[in-house]
């Protein structure tokens, strides 16, 4: 029995998990050129029956023949030359070409990466497009372009990605040639180096005052003329270049000097110059920034496979400090996964699991803020706390999982068809689950059944409500043993409440007495000894102990004892009626 339910949910599953509305016959299997031309030939006949619009028609005819050139690229990446290092000595100007080299090679991966990650997204808008043209079809949708569109992004992503592997692979066979060749680089001295830094920053300085000054002429100029000056603008951008030509050659010989302190393992020498390397790319214009700014990563990459260099050292500095949160940027937005064309970083997931958190904060001062409100007596019965406060708590943080899987950016029309699915497959394999947590609600609703009531199911399941919730109630015995009752057994059989009018009941004690006794004298001398006796009952005036005649025959009668006693005596019921038996023994007949 359960086999097949389980069977049936399974199939429900990959049904509504493989109810997919992309048509994947535009980039899987091996006739998709075939299918490119079925395509076409619905195409033209959309064309000689005007079932579309023109604009439609042609944006679909484009899209097509995007697809039929894109099958035929090859993957394949740029020639970069390969980093060839003497055996012997190698001159710093040939090593700041291969570093250089490899700038370029990085600045690639970079792009592509960034493309790479357009394309997703561009793949998840289009998806999400579709799904909604094919849950509400119009007549004039662009539905087969956009599935064109996406096949086209999709094989485009997939030759992508594959070129940047060939280009990382490649990547990391020329900079391990570059670290290898570190050793055997001839470096300038430090003082050459540090005499051609201060040279630079003498002209820098000059070059700034003359620019200074011809900025003021040329306002002048603009206040007299109303226009600028012609000639200065050109004596003006002629110093912005040579001042960049100094930046520049301040730069390479920073880059230098922290190769070679690199080389001689000077680690403070190495940490200061690259502050200042960092300094001076910031000077830079943006465009050459971003060159030289990817050069001195590649240096810091390079210290960091550098066991003499710590990055606890490094990351102590200000430009380190920065590679280091760039590098935890990096980390934390590289995807991790990509599920419905949506990629998913490790800020995905932290998302994710925030908001989560917050739902269960939330749910649970929600759930204390009720149990609060209860103890102070506003919610008299317990069992309805409990249902406010769970019913609340779950539903708190059911809204904030449907809110966080959104906030990520996940697709809801997949997720609601498979929850669809689970459902289904609940409702069949799970009915006495459901039965009795609807029973749970109903006996929570209609109070038939309370915390602390005194109930009897049959003689041997005897004893207090000490729990209930939505699957079962639990009773607990005057043994001190619990016993759980699923909650369909309170709906389809019958059951005794003691104790749902009030904290008290009445026990019927049964006793005899011979026939010569009159029963006016059993009936004084047994209520004068309970009165007497220091037994736990009740002896109000609406609540008096009785004494009644229940049968008569030749020899003996039978009387039984009424008396209401509190419920605390009721958890035992055989201990209640022996304690007032023995006091009726004992009255009726006394040791001689």
């Amino acid at each position: 029995m359960y086999r097949h339910k389980i069977i049936l949910f399974l199939t429900l599953l990959f049904a509504s998990l493989s109810a997919a509305t992309i048509d994947k016959a535009f980039f899987e299997g091996d006739n998709i050129l075939n299918y490119y031309d079925q395509i076409e030939k619905e195409i033209n006949s959309t064309i000689n029956q005007k079932l579309k619009n023109p604009k439609i028609i042609e944006l679909e005819r484009s899209t097509l023949q995007k697809l039929k050139s894109l099958q035929t690229l090859q993957t394949e990446i740029k020639p970069f030359p390969s980093l060839t290092f003497s055996p012997k000595t190698i001159s710093q100007k040939t090593y700041l070409s291969a570093l250089y080299t490899l700038c370029d090679l990085q600045t690639e991966i970079d792009h592509l990466q960034a493309k790479s990650k357009e394309f997703q997204e561009k793949l998840f808008d289009l998806k999400t497009t579709i799904e909604k043209t094919v849950d509400s079809p119009k007549a004039d949708s662009n539905l087969l372009s956009d599935q064109m569109q996406y096949a086209f992004y999709k094989i485009s992503k997939e030759k992508l990605d594959k070129s940047l592997a060939l280009y990382k692979a490649l990547f990391d066979k020329e900079f391990a040639k570059f670290h290898k060749a570190l050793p055997r680089v001839s470096f300038t001295t430090t003082s050459d180096a540090k005499n051609i830094i201060r040279k630079t920053e003498q002209k820098i300085d000059t070059l700034a005052k003359k620019d200074l000054l011809l900025t003021i002429d040329q306002d002048s100029k603009v206040l007299q003329r109303g226009t600028k000056d012609r000639n200065i603008s050109k004596k003006s951008q002629k110093i912005r270049q040579e001042t960049d030509a100094a930046l520049i050659k301040r730069v390479q010989t920073h880059m230098l000097l922290a190769l070679k302190y690199l080389q001689k393992n000077r680690e403070s020498d190495y940490l200061k110059t690259m502050e200042s390397l960092d300094e001076d790319i910031r000077k830079l214009s943006p465009k050459k920034r971003e060159k030289f700014r990817t050069a001195a990563d590649l240096i810091m990459k390079l210290a960091d496979t550098r066991s003499e260099i710590t990055s606890v050292a490094i990351a102590s500095t200000q430009v380190g400090l920065q590679n280091l949160l760039d590098s935890i940027d990096k980390y934390i937005n590289k995807t991790l996964f990509v599920y419905e064309e949506k990629a998913f970083s490790i800020r995905t997931v932290l998302i994710f699991s925030f908001i989560l958190f917050i739902g269960f904060f939330i749910a649970k001062i929600y759930k204390n803020f009720v149990d609060s409100f209860r103890r102070t007596n506003r919610i008299k019965s317990l069992s309805t706390a409990r249902l406010v406060a769970n019913s609340g708590y779950y539903l708190i943080i059911l809204t904030t999982f449907f809110i966080a899987l959104k906030t990520i950016g996940l697709d809801m029309h997949t997720i609601f068809v498979v929850i669809g699915a689970i459902l289904l497959w609940l409702a069949f394999g799970l009915q006495s689950f459901i039965s009795n947590y609807a029973i749970g609600i109903l006996l929570k609703i209609d109070r038939s059944i309370r915390i602390g009531d005194h109930i009897e199911l049959d003689p041997h399941t005897v004893g207090d409500v000490d729990d209930m919730d939505f699957r079962s109630v639990t009773i607990r015995s005057s043994d001190n043993t619990r016993t759980t009752i699923p909650n369909s057994r309170f709906l389809s059989g019958t059951f005794i409440n003691h104790t749902l009018e009030g904290v008290s009941r009445r026990l019927h004690i049964r006793f005899s007495a011979g026939k010569r006794i009159p029963h006016e004298e059993i009936e004084a001398r047994i209520l004068d000894a309970l009165e007497k006796s220091d037994l736990p009952y009740i002896k109000s005036d609406d609540k008096k102990a009785q004494i009644t005649i229940v049968d008569i025959n030749r020899k003996i009668v039978r009387y039984a004892l009424l008396v209401w006693v509190p419920k605390e005596l009721t958890y035992d019921m055989s201990l209640a009626q022996s304690m007032f038996l023995k006091m009726i023994h004992k009255t009726l007949y006394p040791i001689s």
